[in-house]
């Protein structure tokens, strides 16, 4: 039985569309985006059967999304919701929405900060000039 092919387009789009959560929510962890890196951190943290790099792959170039199962893992260890990771539903914030991975990390990592710790980075950073960057 074929598929209707508005079925297989709108399939291909939630590959694709799934491909970039992924590929965004790895880079904010600073993990590299190889299908190899990948299949080895998924299945450092996983129970079930180990993924290939083969799997890992589609999942990065947008040819396959994986069950909700090693959604779940994913999610877990990406530090975000499984809704969003399949979905991409859920955005806390519309202004948090068009960060890059690299505001994610600041983000993040200054949420995992102490009181006493957020108030120093805060000073420090407001102490850097703006404009250009003149190196020595």
């Amino acid at each position: 039985m074929k598929m209707a092919k508005s079925t297989q387009k709108q399939l291909r789009k939630q590959h694709a569309f799934f491909s970039k959560r992924l590929s965004f929510a790895l880079e904010v962890i600073g993990v590299p985006l190889s299908a190899t890196a990948l299949q080895r951190e998924y299945n450092s943290r996983s129970k079930q059967p180990p993924i290939t790099s083969h799997a890992a792959r589609k999942w990065l170039m947008g040819e396959a999304i994986p069950n909700q199962d090693r959604i779940q893992i994913l999610a877990a260890w990406l530090n975000v919701s499984a809704s969003w990771l399949r979905f991409g539903e859920e955005i806390e914030d519309e202004k948090m929405s068009d960060l890059t991975p690299q505001e994610w990390r600041l983000v993040r990592g200054f949420r995992g900060l102490n009181a006493k710790q957020k108030v120093s980075l805060l000073a420090l950073t407001l102490a850097i000039p703006k404009g250009p960057f003149k190196g020595r």
